[in-house]
């Protein structure tokens, strides 16, 4: 009988060695994205990027997120027969505000699992007010010049059930768990040799991920709602995305004493996205540019943003 495969160690799988999946799966509150990656010749074999209405997924990390699980059951069955799947492993990322990540610094770090377990227990209690009793994390490690870092990232199992078991239904076994912005971090990393901050703006979130020194040194995600449906709401929402962007660049200057010096965005919202980004880059005192893959020819530039996420889990 082969073994299952808990959530935690699905997280810990993605953090210290991550599967080389083919099929990875992107849910949001506003589309449903999925791609097929063909590892031989690194492109993508097949995708799609499906409309959802707002009713079928709100994203939360306490709270019960598909809610119309037959609606979207019936719509995903119809795609997958489109990509005659040989591979029934995937990979899932969740919505951003289904998970909870922190970045923690440890002058030392005990070196036994269970007092590990125990100081990261004590650092979230101070982070999140009710740790929830079927919350599951897992962290990584990460070599620093001055300390030890430590990424955590947290779900309740509840929460990644759903998603599984409606996978499950389908044929498909979740073999990695993620968050679409440390999936979309393999790609920021292009950005060696600078201070930058990684942007994944979202139907209702923002998620910013700042890199100093190539070291990841904070995570922030903001709940917003992105139903932009006049140019004045427009408006008021790119300012408060720049808002909170400027304000987490002004910390890690202030915090690491480095510099941002680029933002690396990538808009995951269908509507009104050249309005959007022109807005966005025009009130951004700090240099931006979108998120791109030009190594992938057989797509074109937009489908290459919008699926940024998904191709950088697959990046082995």
């Amino acid at each position: 009988m082969a073994a299952t495969i808990s959530f935690k160690d699905k997280l810990k799988r993605y953090f210290s060695q991550p599967p080389c999946l083919h099929v990875v799966l992107y849910f949001s509150s506003g589309y449903l994205a999925c791609l097929d990656h063909s590892v031989k010749n690194n492109q993508i074999k097949n995708y799609f990027i499906l409309p959802l209405p707002r009713d079928v997924i709100q994203a939360s990390f306490s709270q019960k997120n598909i809610k119309n699980e037959k609606w979207l059951e019936e719509k995903l069955k119809q795609e997958l027969a489109k990509f005659h799947l040989s591979e029934r492993r995937v990979a899932c990322l969740i919505p951003e505000l289904s998970l909870k990540a922190f970045i923690f610094s440890f002058d030392t770090f005990p070196f036994s699992q269970e007092e590990r377990e125990e100081l990261l227990r004590f650092r979230i209690r101070k982070q999140m007010a009710v740790i929830p009793e079927d919350v599951r994390f897992s962290y990584d490690v990460i070599k620093s010049n001055n300390s030890q870092k430590v990424v955590v990232a947290l779900a309740r199992t509840s929460v990644v059930r759903e998603y599984e078991d409606l996978l499950a239904r389908l044929g498909l076994k979740v073999r990695v768990v993620n968050s679409p912005l440390f999936a979309l971090f393999n790609l920021g990393k292009i950005e060696r040799d600078g201070h930058y901050l990684l942007a994944n703006v979202e139907n209702d979130s923002l998620a910013l991920l700042a890199i100093a020194s190539s070291e990841i040194s904070l995570y922030r995600q903001k709940h917003f709602d992105f139903t932009l449906t006049s140019s004045l709401e427009t408006e008021i929402k790119i300012e408060g995305i720049v808002k909170e962007i400027e304000n987490t660049a002004n910390f890690i200057e202030d915090k690491e004493k480095k510099k941002i010096n680029i933002i690396l965005l990538r808009l995951g919202f269908l509507d009104r996205k050249e309005e959007f980004l022109a807005g966005l880059q025009e009130k951004l005192s700090l240099s931006s540019k979108i998120i791109d893959i030009p190594t992938l020819k057989n797509l074109s530039q937009e489908e290459r943003h919008f699926l940024s996420p998904l191709i950088g889990q697959v990046q082995c």
